[in-house]
């Protein structure tokens, strides 16, 4: 017999009930992962979050570092696919704009994904777990430097760049600099932290235009 849909997630359409409260007790997960530190969220502020009792949550799941795990997922999922979402195409408009938009895209993301690793590092099995899933299953940050790569060796064929340009170097450059930036955005006080406004369209003029020594 199908699980009783519980109160909480009473009239929600489109989910078995099962499915349902399984979705309600993640969204519930990330709600207190975007207010607390993951060390202090207990097993019974989820269930009263959600509205159920404290031993619905094993009905879906292992644990409560399961539970969170798959909140956590969530989250890093959204991010990625709004990444996603804005990559220019190869051929479309300049490759000067489509690195600034890259850029731009890479900086939110890891100005995102920075605070929820910092938030683990408290719980370093959880840590691990997420490190470990998102870089296998969900296709890790690594993935969006491989497709900037991908990007500039296409841009490259269709003779929009220099055939001596390395694409691998000049995405992890330009990787580099967005995670700088996103870290000094965490970590540096106001008047020393770089204004990415400025600061990225700079790194991408500088790696488009390269360094030519004035030595020789």
């Amino acid at each position: 017999m199908s699980p009783r849909r519980a109160k909480a997630v009473t009239g929600r359409v489109g989910d078995d009930p099962a499915t349902a409260l399984r979705e309600h007790l993640i969204h519930a997960a990330e709600q207190l992962l975007a207010q607390r530190q993951v060390s202090t969220i207990t097993t019974r502020e989820i269930a009263r979050t959600a509205g159920v009792s404290d031993g619905v949550l094993y009905n879906y799941f292992a644990d409560k570092y399961d539970l969170l795990l798959a909140a956590l997922l969530r989250r890093y999922q959204r991010l990625a696919d709004r990444f996603a979402a804005v990559l220019p195409e190869p051929g479309t408009g300049t490759v000067a704009g489509n690195l600034r938009a890259f850029a731009e895209a890479s900086l939110a993301f890891q100005a995102d994904l920075l605070p929820m690793g910092v938030g683990l590092i408290s719980e370093p099995a959880l840590l691990h777990r997420f490190m470990e899933t998102i870089h296998a299953d969900l296709h890790g940050p690594q993935q969006n430097q491989s497709r900037l790569g991908g990007y500039l060796l296409a841009e490259q064929r269709l003779g929009r760049l220099p055939a001596d340009v390395d694409p691998v170097a000049a995405a992890t450059l330009l990787t580099g600099a967005c995670l700088n930036f996103a870290i000094a955005g965490l970590v540096m006080p106001d008047g020393v932290r770089p204004d990415p406004a400025a600061a990225l369209p700079a790194a991408v003029e500088t790696l488009l235009r390269g360094l030519r020594p004035m030595d020789g």
